[in-house]
């Protein structure tokens, strides 16, 4: 008898295993399908993190920069050091691009976009004498943003150099009527405009001659005037009818006709003589 207890005594364990009660059997189990339901939560978050990326590249285009000043002056260093070296210069391109692209071509409209591929900004290398703006925009297939080294020789030149790029990405974006005979004041009007538009329309009614069109103006209301002062007057058709600027760009895009803005109006803009003034714009 004895024998037999010591023979059993051998196969017991040297340490006694505390049997699991149902309480901690379930903890078990919660605590790992908590972790597996992250790690699927997390894939899911990858995958749509990665469509998400794909999608917006797909609707973005190549940015290249080219200072050609010599890198001596002081132009040219300044370019370099604080808009250049830290990449400040592309990040105010894309938001400039951003606020355009929307501003022209909302979701909710059907216009014709501009295919986009590539932008490059260069910082010229002779003051552009030809441009008040301090930019010039070239289009051989690829768009070329040409600034002037004027431009960082401003006092501010951090404004003046965003006000050139709007300016400059506005002539990208714009459907500029190349061909068509539309009106280089008019199209110089909506380039302002959406210069002013991204600084929030900021001082529009100071300081500028205009109001509403005189009558005999025609359809020549934009010639031989101060951009701004079209710009108040594309504001107050804006105003009038919500949208006007979205289709006077697509009217851009075709062959001019005179009657495009009135088109783009949805009235005849002679309605408009002695009726409508700044002070009803929402600007």
């Amino acid at each position: 008898m004895v024998a037999m207890e010591d023979h059993q005594s051998l196969f017991q364990p040297l340490i006694e295993r505390k049997p699991l009660t149902n309480c901690e059997t379930t903890s078990s189990d919660s605590t790992s399908n908590a972790g597996i339901l992250i790690r699927f939560i997390s894939v899911i978050l990858v995958v749509l993190l990665s469509l998400w990326a794909n999608h917006e590249a797909s609707k973005g285009f190549d940015i290249t920069v080219l200072n050609e000043v010599v890198r001596d002056t002081p132009a040219g260093q300044r370019f370099n050091l604080f808009y250049v070296a830290n990449d400040k210069i592309t990040r105010i391109v894309l938001d400039a691009s951003d606020f355009i692209e929307h501003l022209l071509y909302p979701r909710d409209v059907d216009i014709p976009k501009k295919q986009i591929n590539r932008v490059v900004v260069r910082l010229a290398t002779v003051n552009l004498t030809n441009s008040a703006e301090g930019v010039v925009v070239e289009d051989d297939g690829n768009f070329v943003v040409n600034i002037s080294p004027s431009v960082m020789e401003e006092a501010n030149a951090d404004r003046a150099l965003l006000a050139a790029i709007r300016r400059g990405m506005a002539r990208v974006w714009l459907w500029d009527g190349r061909g068509s005979g539309a009106p280089p004041e008019l199209v110089e009007g909506m380039v302002e405009y959406i210069r002013v538009a991204a600084e929030g329309f900021n001082g529009l009614t100071s300081g500028v001659a205009g109001g509403k069109l005189q009558a005999g103006e025609g359809y020549i209301w934009w010639g031989d005037k101060n951009p701004l002062a079209v710009v108040k007057l594309l504001c107050s058709y804006e105003g009038y009818s919500k949208g006007f600027i979205q289709r006077l760009n697509r009217a851009l895009r075709d062959k001019w006709y005179d009657r495009a803005v009135d088109d783009a109006l949805g009235m005849p803009l002679q309605s408009l003589y002695g009726e409508y003034n700044f002070s009803k714009s929402s600007y």
